[in-house]
This record gives structure tokens, sequence and C-alpha cells, in this order.
């Protein structure tokens, strides 16, 4: 996240953007899913990071809350989005935090549907009281998780659920007590992820069937991805890297 450091290659920056948008949009829709579009804003360029809006567990919505004031401009837009999904019966309803309380979507949870719960990262982006208000949406347990290095800001850049059931993790991510937790409840499913690829935002990754669809895969993560019976599909996304986010930080999957 140097925007200086990057800015003389803004055109070409640009190009590599919306190619590798293009082709995450076309690598979904090949896998079957359907893609719904988030308006884009001027003035707003981490709209983008769509993951970040809410969090959609059941049809219910939970509406985010940023830290950082670059980002509150999107909050009124999100929330006209989701508006807009509801009447289209997408979704059924959208809730809110308390005041003061923040919380940044899909980027801070993974729902796990295969155990029953959400995993919630909090720390540098949402706060721990935000699993008071998830848990109660999502009507189902929440695990909070601490994130302890500053590489790994949001929960999806360092946890990503499998369809099998499978957590690829990034253990330097998450303080000792929270590696231990993930070990507990996951077991022999939880895979630590390459230190090569944990630094790619590899974790950053969305999965549906058993294709992995990613920004970066290492021969060796590919091979221990197959072996659990998984493809891995890499689409390029190094122009979204540089803010900070790869395939999980541009998708906000409503689960319908």
């Amino acid at each position: 996240m140097e925007p200086d450091r990057w800015r003389p290659d803004d055109a070409t920056l640009r190009q590599q953007a919306r190619a590798g948008w293009e082709a995450l949009r076309a690598t979904y829709e090949g896998l079957g899913a359907v893609v719904e579009t988030m308006p884009p804003v001027a003035g707003l360029p981490d709209m983008v990071f769509t993951a970040n809006a809410a969090v959609v567990v059941d049809r219910q919505v939970l509406l985010a809350r940023f830290r950082h004031p670059e980002r509150r401009g999107e909050e009124a837009h999100g929330r006209a989005l989701f508006e807009q999904l509801r009447a289209r019966g997408l979704v059924d309803r959208l809730h809110v935090l308390p005041e003061g309380v923040c919380f940044e979507g899909n980027g801070d949870v993974v729902v796990d549907n295969t155990r029953g719960i959400c995993w919630m990262g909090h720390g540098p982006r949402s706060d721990l009281r935000a699993s008071e208000t998830l848990q109660a949406v999502a009507r189902r347990p929440v695990l909070a998780l601490e994130l302890v290095d500053p590489r790994f800001y949001h929960l999806d850049t360092c946890l990503s659920l499998l369809t099998g059931g499978e957590l690829l993790a990034v253990r330097r991510a998450f303080s000792p007590q929270g590696w231990q937790q993930l070990q507990d409840i996951a077991g022999t499913q939880l895979i630590a992820m390459p230190e090569e690829d944990a630094l790619q935002l590899a974790a950053n990754a969305v999965c549906i069937g058993r294709d992995l669809v990613m920004g970066h895969c290492s021969a060796t993560l590919r091979q221990l991805l197959e072996e659990c019976g998984y493809r891995a599909r890499v689409v390029p996304l190094d122009a979204f890297r540089r803010s900070g986010g790869s395939a999980r930080c541009l998708t906000l999957e409503l689960g319908t």
C-alpha cells in the first residue's frame, strides 16, 4: 500500500486492474457463479474491495462500519446496494452495529457452514465487540481470532475456507491463542499456508466447488491443493495486491 511509489505507472496499473477484474468475473461465471456488481463512486477507490461492505449469513446482512476515514464514505453506498438487493428478494434484512463499533464485513468474517460457526478477525480493523452483534445476526456461534501481524490486517488475508471444510491459514497472522483455537476446532483440516504464498495474499481466495480462485499459487501450494482434491485457478490480480487485496477482497458472497 504505497500509492506514491506506484503513481508513475498509474495508467498501466489501471489497465492491469481492469483486465484482472474482467478475468476474475469471467472465471466466476465460468464456474457457474452469478455475479452482481457494485457501481463505482468517484473518490472512493477502495470500493472495489466489496468484501468489506457487509457480511451476509443466511440472507441476513450486517453492514460495515469502517475504521479509517478514507473508507467511511463507502458506507452509504453499501447500504443503498443492499437495499436494492433486498427489494429484489436476494437478501431478507439489513442490520447495523451499535454506535462506535467498527466492523469491516466479510473482510473479517469467514462463514464456516461446515462447522455451523463464523470465524471473526479483530484487532487492526474490526472491534472484538462486533462479535456480539454478528452472533445475534448470524444466529450461530462466533469464534473471535486476534490478528497480530499488520500485513494481515483482515481475516480474509490469512484464512480461507475450502468447500470440504479445510482451512488454509497463515500462522504468523494469529496470536498463539488464536492459532491454538484453529487447531483445536479444525484439527487435521487446518493447513498452514506456505510462506511464499502467504506474503502474496494467496489465502485471499474464493472456493467454488473444487476450484480455488486466487491471485497467486506457488508450485508447492498447487501440489498441496491437488493432493486435497482442489484445482488452483490463478487470475492476474497483482494491481489489486498492491493495494492490499486479491480475489476474496474483490468478492462479497451473498450465499443465494
